[in-house]
């Protein structure tokens, strides 16, 4: 509970903490890069333990469905139940990650990266959709080795493939009911007409 609330404090104190200004060769950038390339490799890889092995103990991911998983126990349960099981839904998936700039360097152990989310899911369903997303990761700094703290990813939620797709979905089981009803009250109608008494 302690460290929960220290890294939620952290975070918000972070804006009232002056950047640290540091060339794109320095090493805190070049390790960061390192671990960016690394966790994109083992995503893309299916190699869980190469991901974990780069996030921290107490680490809070966001995903674009609004799910949370809060430390590695919790991101490898949640890949599970989206590519295994009876809740499978997505068959592969492979990410491209973009920075938009060299992290925000706070302090000596506080880093923030933040970019573009690139993902090519192809579902059980058969139905294959690039996601474009973007992300805010922090990273720390514990025993000398950069890990991955915090990460929120979100989606365009006026404007994506998967919206498209739950639209498209509505429309056409709304047209088939539509359909239907029609034929159900035209076979009501008919049948009465059939039945009803000739008129005098």
């Amino acid at each position: 509970m302690k460290t929960c609330l220290h890294l939620l404090f952290a975070g918000f104190f972070l804006a009232l903490i002056p950047a640290r200004a540091a060339a794109p060769d320095d090493p805190d950038h070049v390790e960061l890069r390192a671990i960016k390339d690394a966790l994109v490799t083992a995503f893309n890889q299916r190699d869980e333990a190469g991901f974990l092995r780069q996030v921290h103990p107490n680490i809070v991911a966001t995903w674009q469905n609004a799910e949370v998983s809060r430390r590695p126990d919790g991101i490898r349960a949640y890949m599970k139940k989206m590519t295994e099981g009876g809740t499978k839904q997505v068959e592969s998936v492979r990410a491209k990650v973009e920075v938009d700039e060299p992290s925000s360097l706070y302090g000596e152990k506080t880093a923030v990266a933040f970019g573009s989310l690139e993902q090519d899911f192809k579902f059980t369903d058969g139905k294959e959709i690039v996601l474009k997303s973007r992300y805010t990761a922090t990273f720390i700094k514990e025993d000398g080795r950069w890990l991955l703290a915090a990460v929120h990813v979100s989606a365009n939620v006026f404007d994506n493939p998967v919206l498209s797709l739950a639209v498209r979905k509505t429309a056409m089981w709304s047209g088939l009911g539509a359909l239907a009803v029609g034929g159900v009250v035209g076979w009501i109608i008919g049948r009465r007409r059939r039945t009803a008494p000739p008129a005098r």
